[in-house]
């Protein structure tokens, strides 16, 4: 019954084939997957489900031995060779009347009930359904990102670098494959099928398949749905003809193949590749050329001729720089320690709507605000990003700390904003975006600009500045920009956005700007 469920859910396309399930109670998500940093409760709460699981069985096997000492006592008596007929009748008669009671009783008792209480204890603080989802879909974006072999993937190789893990079962396999079921992605979930049937004979996963209730048979349905999905028919009927020669019961696969053989006498069709949505995936795949224009020293201000700052130029036009250790791994370590308790699931403001709204599979990242009197370095990464600039802070935006998740990303997106609907906007749009990167990120996470070629990847320490308005104070479309997929890493970010209106008397104007 089990199985059949699970095979009418994901024909009608339904989310449970995912492991999906809305849970008796009501269940709040942690947001497990969108922040690195808040990942570790879930390493804990794994140590303590382990201990738990490891004390039931333990309970299990103690009670195991109790009936093997039963069955043994009884055994004992059933001996032949005992002549004193009266005395072996007398203690069968003592053990099946006094003893046999007491065993009745033993049976009866519910066992590991400490455990089985912790257990429910830990259930609500387990991953939600949100949770499973966003992790499940941070896998998806990696692979379908950077365009990873799923082989490899499983094995823990990514992009030519392996890394120590555990390899994934045919589980995780099959719960990534129909994911891309689900996108109508057909070709690549058949991949991570055919991964899921070569694993399950593996690692005792018959047994586990097993326990949750899930058959080979599943696996070739799935196979044979998504190349059938796919137009390749042929290879949906080999499918089909493995499941009939797998089953005594038949019927199913014998309808299966007469239904895939009608479509054989039609050509068949392949699905054709569909352009990605949006810009982040090719962009954040593609190779980019190194871009090394020019460094110098700034030493305009008296404080900067003590302590000069080291500037990369890495665009001219729109300008684009980089101010290297321009913040310590001391002040660091304190911003991450002043936002973790407060960072929360990001969210972006929907100009259409008017209001700040969660786009999670857009945004993947928790961030928080720090206002400038929360603690004294606050005033020095202000007082920096002036001394980097030229510009005023005056009535900038408070920092921004954010910690990206499982693929932790951001789509392309603008900083600046066209809307005049709203008081968030008094002084002026942004007119400049200083970002300090807190952390290298191994993998991924790079900061892309399509229309401009460009690829900055995180450099711990360093301040990267850009202009989102031209000199006449115009938006600037050519800094469109999104955060890549964090494949490998633990990506930090502060951002401070600067107002245009406190520029007025402060950036310069165009040549040939003229006031009509």
């Amino acid at each position: 019954m089990i199985q059949l469920c699970i095979l009418l859910f994901f024909l009608i396309h339904d989310k449970s084939i995912l492991g999906i399930e809305e849970p008796t109670y009501r269940q709040i998500p942690y947001d497990y997957a969108l922040s690195q940093i808040h990942m570790v409760p879930l390493l804990q709460l794994k140590e303590q489900a382990v201990e738990n699981l490891s004390n039931y069985s333990k309970a299990l096997e103690n009670r195991l031995k109790n009936v093997e000492l039963g069955i043994k006592q009884l055994e004992e008596l059933l001996e032949p060779g005992d002549s004193l007929k009266p005395f072996k009748l007398f203690k069968l008669a003592r053990h099946l009347y006094f003893d046999w009671k007491k065993w009745f009783r033993f049976l009866k008792e519910q066992i590991g009930s400490k455990e089985i209480l912790k257990a429910q204890r830990l259930r609500p603080r387990m991953p939600s359904v949100t949770d499973y989802k966003e992790a499940l879909y941070a896998i998806y974006r990696l692979q379908t990102t950077y365009d990873l072999d799923p082989a490899e993937m499983s094995e823990g190789l990514l992009r030519g670098k392996q890394y120590r893990c555990k390899k994934w079962s045919a589980l995780e396999c099959l719960m990534v494959g129909t994911t891309y079921y689900l996108d109508e992605n057909f070709e690549n979930a058949e991949i991570w099928f055919k991964l899921a049937q070569k694993k399950y004979y593996q690692h005792s996963i018959p047994k586990q398949f097993a326990v949750l209730g899930i058959p080979y048979k599943f696996i070739l349905i799935l196979l044979m749905k998504s190349a059938r999905s796919s137009g390749r028919y042929k290879t949906a009927l080999n499918y089909a003809k493995k499941g009939f020669n797998l089953e005594l019961n038949t019927k199913y696969w014998e309808d299966q193949m007469a239904q895939i053989e009608a479509l054989i006498k039609n050509p068949e069709v392949i699905k054709p590749f569909e352009p990605f949505k949006y810009l982040f995936k090719p962009a954040c795949r593609k190779k980019y050329p190194h871009v090394h224009l020019k460094c110098q020293y700034l030493k305009a201000s008296p404080f900067l001729k003590l302590a000069p700052i080291k500037m990369e130029k890495v665009f001219l036009d729109p300008p684009m720089s980089i101010y290297h250790d321009l913040i310590n791994e001391k002040e660091i370590s304190l911003l991450k320690n002043l936002s973790t308790p407060y960072l929360k699931r990001s969210e972006l403001y929907s100009e259409y709507h008017g209001v700040f709204e969660d786009f999670s599979n857009l945004r993947t990242c928790k961030t928080m605000r720090l206002d400038d009197t929360n603690h004294p370095l606050l005033e020095k990464l202000n007082n920096r990003i002036v001394d980097a600039t030229g510009l005023s802070v005056k009535d900038s935006e408070k920092l921004q700390i954010s910690n990206y998740g499982i693929g932790g990303h951001l789509y392309e997106h603008q900083d600046f904003t066209t809307t005049t609907k709203i008081d968030f906007w008094n002084s002026g749009n942004r007119v400049i975006t200083a970002l300090f990167y807190l952390s290298d990120v191994e993998q991924g996470g790079d900061t892309v600009f399509p229309h401009l070629n460009l690829k900055v990847p995180a450099q711990k320490g360093s301040l990267m500045v850009w202009y989102n308005l031209l000199s006449n104070g115009t938006t600037d479309s050519r800094v469109l920009h999104a955060s890549c997929p964090v494949l490998m890493g633990n990506k930090w970010i502060a951002t401070k956005w600067l107002r245009e209106k406190a520029q007025t008397f402060i950036r310069k104007c165009p040549k040939d700007f003229q006031n009509k």
